[in-house]
């Protein structure tokens, strides 16, 4: 074998690897500057979640501040689809109830909140084989992402924790 061109391709592979690197982090750094846009929707959020968990005898999830932790885990554990997914299911939200309602929704009636929700669930489907697949290609739905959230945050939450899953020592 010519010793000139193992040179070569050795060089060659090691351009190519160092341009893809190159490519990986400018994708990384590129994605990332997406990130921080959720503080301006945070009384949006709230009031999603406290629709979602509402105040009764047990404080509701505006109460336990799971808004806050929504916003921390999009910011910093999610992924891009999911990320990404979140924010359009957030301004295509605000845009139904502008066309709805004639106004965004914090300012909605609570039967009309309730109604929206309903109708985000109802169009969220039935776990299925094509939802896995679309679920793997597209991530989380914003409403799924929305709704497990929240659970978890509550559950998590001090508030929740106390007042609601309280530990009784023995049963009944």
């Amino acid at each position: 074998m010519n010793r000139r061109t193992a040179i070569k391709g050795i060089l060659g592979v090691a351009g190519l690897g160092y341009a893809s690197m190159i490519g990986v982090k400018y994708f990384i750094k590129f994605a990332n500057q997406e990130r921080g846009k959720l503080n301006a929707h945070s009384t949006l959020i709230a009031e999603l979640t406290e629709v979602i968990i509402p105040s009764t005898t047990s404080p509701g999830a505006k109460e336990a501040l799971v808004h806050e932790y929504i916003i921390k885990y999009m910011e910093e554990c999610s992924s891009m689809k999911e990320y990404n997914n979140f924010v359009n299911g957030l301004k295509d939200l605000q845009e139904d109830c502008e066309n709805n309602y004639n106004h965004n929704f914090e300012k909605c009636t609570a039967v009309e909140k309730i109604e929206v929700i309903e109708n985000l669930d109802n169009n969220h489907g039935t776990i299925s084989i094509l939802t896995k697949i679309s679920n793997k290609l597209q991530g989380r739905s914003f409403f799924d992402i929305l709704k497990s959230l929240t659970i978890e945050g509550y559950c998590t939450s001090e508030i929740g924790a106390t007042k609601l899953l309280a530990y009784q020592l023995i049963p009944g």
